[in-house]
This record gives C-alpha cells, structure tokens and sequence, in this order.
C-alpha cells in the first residue's frame, strides 16, 4: 500500500507540483479582462513567469518538473534512510538492554 505524504508537507507539495499539469498556465495568457473572475480556478503551481510585450509577443516560463521529481526523489531516499537509522539506534539499545539482562534501571 502507498503511503500518501501529509498535505502540508514537502512530500505532498513537491507531488502536487509533479503531476501539475500546466494547461492553466496557458489559459493564463488568454484570459480577457472580464475573465478575471476565473482566476481563482487556475492552478497556476507550476508558473514561475509570465510576459507579454507590447507587441504581443508572449513568453511563459514553468517549473522544471524534472527537477522536483528529483527533489521529491531525494528527500524520499533521505527519510527511508533516517527510518533506518532510527531502527538501527532502537535496535542497539534493545542489544545493550539485553546484555544487561533486560532489568530496568532509573534514573
């Protein structure tokens, strides 16, 4: 089973980034004034830029979706690796428990 990533974290923003689909952008350009009420309905994640000259030249510039994928990549490799960690210090002090011969000391 996936396990999903929490919506506010990272994880679930760099996912949402890298299945975002850039069609809103695009539509970005297009809208006349009296479509601004559309606006709120845009996903517009993925723009980092938008021009328009006075000659009607339009430039647009997006998120490179490679390179979240990539990020998104690292930072699962980094938690699996802190998860492995964890169970190795866990793992080391159940050792040490045991050689004690498992009694409980306070502190």
């Amino acid at each position: 089973m996936k396990k999903k990533a929490k919506s506010g974290s990272p994880d679930a923003l760099l996912e949402k980034l890298a299945v975002s689909s850039p069609n809103d952008a695009v539509k970005l350009l297009f809208l006349d004034e009296e479509d601004l009420s559309l606006l709120d309905d845009l996903d517009l994640s993925l723009l980092t830029e938008m021009k328009r000259s006075a000659n009607g030249a339009v430039e647009i510039k997006l998120l490179d979706k490679l390179e979240v994928i990539r990020e998104l990549n690292e930072l699962k490799r980094a938690g699996s690796g802190e998860q492995a960690a964890a169970s190795n210090f866990y793992a080391a002090i159940d050792k040490a428990a045991d050689r004690l011969g498992g009694e409980a000391h306070e502190v």
